[in-house]
């Protein structure tokens, strides 16, 4: 790789330990993938999960701190294992607050969401970044039309540096088109947009797919719900969206050139996914898990007036059932601002416990084995089945709140 004499010098450790280990990941990942050089980046998004990280991951970022590292770009933070307000933490917990502390500390902004897009944290066109997450690449370079590949723990180095290795999605050539999906069945609500993005993601392997036959464009939780299954479910870190997407105006413009031959998505496609997805039948209800990526605003309101039809609806009086565990999670600004609409409270006040900052996936509070969980996400359903064993039962967010509601799922 072609390093300037500036970078040449943090990685001899000219200027410290923090930018020497930085750029020893740098390149070190940058030579595996070819990169010819280093490219500056406007921002980072951060995974300091504890349950992945543990002692080691908090002893390195403290270490960062102690020895004068400093995020020279603006930094934001992934959903968190932990809520930070919580009281009386574990040892474990407490070394997850220590780890995000250590990041502000850095510079970092603690936006503890896997969803920074519903927090405002939008990079611009053509932006080049360095997102961590895996949900966040395909928003990232799909949507907005930024740049990012689909970043692990050199997110933390190029927050410190501000740069990235030149390679992946940062190169137009890896941004066209491969395979082309024509969707023939109707999209419509988030458990159908992440139950067609677990579809993409299967079919397409590392593959960057074009979509054709989307009507409308999709709403950003559309968007999210769809990036979250397609990213877990396959390793691509770009889709397009024939007519809708910004690098694809049009099927030639998106491959750059000519157009391949269809694989038709149906109905009879989509049902079939949904039966890899639903392992789970009829019958009482362990756990209903609503928000992985993080819920909205608009979400979190949409629950509170679905909760209270159904309340309305529910001679036993619509509160969830003693036997479910029943969570929406979000992020803390998102809550707060929920709370303050009265939104939490008429959700709180069904038996559904909100929670800010974590959510099922990232968490030490992890789902039981063999648990019968409700989800309206592909990626929550693949996480639950593959970690605990659980029994999936998939369908819309109304399905999702009438079954914590009642303790039965009746699909």
């Amino acid at each position: 790789m072609h390093l300037t004499p500036d970078q040449t010098d943090m990685l001899d450790g000219g200027q410290g330990w923090p930018l020497q280990i930085a750029m020893e990941m740098l390149t070190a990942v940058g030579a595996a993938l070819d990169a010819p050089d280093l490219i500056p980046v406007k921002s980072a998004h951060l995974v300091i999960d504890g349950t992945a990280l543990g002692v080691a991951g908090r002893n390195f970022l403290e270490r960062l701190v102690d020895e004068g590292g400093r995020f020279v770009i603006p930094a934001s933070i992934n959903a968190i294992a932990v809520d930070r307000t919580k009281p009386d933490m574990s040892a474990d917990e407490t070394d997850q607050i220590r780890m995000l502390e250590a990041c502000e500390k850095m510079g970092a902004l603690p936006s503890c969401s896997c969803n920074p897009f519903i927090q405002g944290l939008l990079p611009a066109f053509g932006e080049h970044v360095a997102w961590s997450e895996s949900a966040t690449a395909p928003f990232v370079n799909s949507v907005l039309g930024a740049r990012t590949n689909r970043e692990g723990a050199t997110a933390v180095a190029s927050a410190l540096t501000g740069l990235a290795p030149r390679c992946g999605m940062h190169l137009d050539d890896n941004r066209r088109g491969e395979i082309l999906l024509r969707v023939e069945a109707d999209i419509a609500g988030v458990d159908r947009f992440s139950l067609l993005g677990a579809l993409a993601g299967r079919l397409t392997g590392d593959r960057v797919p074009v979509l054709d036959g989307i009507g409308q464009t999709p709403s950003t939780d559309d968007y999210v719900a769809f990036g979250a299954a397609f990213a877990i479910h396959g390793a691509a870190a770009m889709f397009h969206i024939a007519g809708i997407t910004p690098e694809a105006p049009d099927l030639e413009t998106a491959f750059g050139g000519g157009v391949p031959v269809a694989t038709i998505v149906d109905d009879a496609a989509l049902d079939a996914e949904h039966a890899r997805t639903a392992t789970g039948t009829a019958g009482p209800v362990d756990i209903v898990s609503i928000g992985c990526p993080h819920a909205s605003l608009d979400q979190l309101r949409s629950a509170a007036a679905m909760v209270v039809d159904q309340q309305a609806a529910d001679r036993a009086g619509g509160h969830a059932s003693p036997a479910v565990k029943f969570y929406i999670h979000t992020n803390r600004s998102t809550y707060d601002t929920a709370s303050s609409e009265g939104v939490i409270g008429v959700l709180t006040g069904a038996g559904v416990s909100v929670t800010a900052d974590n959510c099922a996936v990232v968490s030490y509070d992890r789902v039981p084995a063999g648990a019968r969980l409700a989800t309206n996400s592909a990626k929550m359903a693949l996480f639950a089945r593959s970690v605990s064993n659980a029994k999936i039962l998939f369908g819309s967010t109304a399905q999702c709140i009438a079954a914590g509601l009642s303790g039965r799922w009746e699909r």
